[in-house]
Formats: C-alpha cells, structure tokens, sequence
C-alpha cells in the first residue's frame, strides 16, 4: 500500500462556506469534488506545505491569516491502494476576500456545510465535516 502525506485546508468565509474545489475536468480518482490538499515535501512540515501550495495554486499568501491545525485524519481508497494521512487544517478567509482563482484549471466554490455533504468526494469526508460542526458552524 502506498502512503501519501498531504497538508489539507478547510477555508471558511465569514458566512460560514466553505470554498471547495471543483475536480471534475481534472479527477485522477473519481472524485468530482475536493478540499483543497497537497503534498507535503521532503524539507518542509504540514503547514509550509500549507502555505507554499496556496500561495501557488490560490495566489494568496496565507502566512498572516488565522490558521489552526485540528488534526491528522486517515483515509484509505481501496480501489487505488493508497492511504492518504490528511494534516487538517481550518483557515478564516479574512472578510475583504471573495474570490478566488485555481491555478490547476479547475473552479473554487464556496458552499454550506449542507451542501457539502451532498457532494461527490472521494472519501468519506464525515470525519472532516464532523470538525467543522463541532468547532466552528
């Protein structure tokens, strides 16, 4: 089984969405929805990866925004063989930002955490969504 080490942001207006990604012209597992993950490099902890990434897939360098750890969420995909270790992250999206632009080709769209749960991700994301409500919404 292969393991990947991913840094995971959970971003959150301040109308309490939360900005999503739009995988379906770019899925390499099936999935037609995402938080926004990346990979964690060799020199750098979860939250660089953090950083780095959304400053280069977003455009926005989230060094002085709220930013809190939760934690280390596993999740295994049977039909790939991977087990994806997810360092959560909740970031606040500071209230003078409302748009956002992927630099992977795909869209970022704000939904409620009601919407969420009726996407299509490629995991179950119940452990994600349970954070959520229970800390923040």
């Amino acid at each position: 089984m292969k393991k990947k080490y991913v840094a995971c942001a959970l971003l959150l207006n301040n109308k309490n969405k939360l900005l999503i990604q739009d995988r379906k012209w770019i899925s390499k597992y099936w999935e037609e929805w995402s938080f926004f993950w990346w990979g964690i490099e060799k020199w750098e902890n979860s939250k660089e990866a953090l950083i780095r990434e959304i400053q280069e897939e977003l455009w926005y360098d989230i060094s002085n925004w709220k930013i809190l750890y939760l934690w280390e969420i596993v999740h295994y995909i049977k039909t790939i063989d991977i087990e994806y270790h997810r360092f959560l992250y909740w970031i606040k999206i500071p209230n003078n930002i409302e748009n956002f632009y992927d630099n992977e080709w795909s869209w970022a769209v704000f939904f409620s955490l009601d919407e969420v749960k009726k996407l299509k991700f490629n995991t179950n994301i119940l452990a994600e969504i349970m954070q959520l409500e229970n800390n923040f919404i």
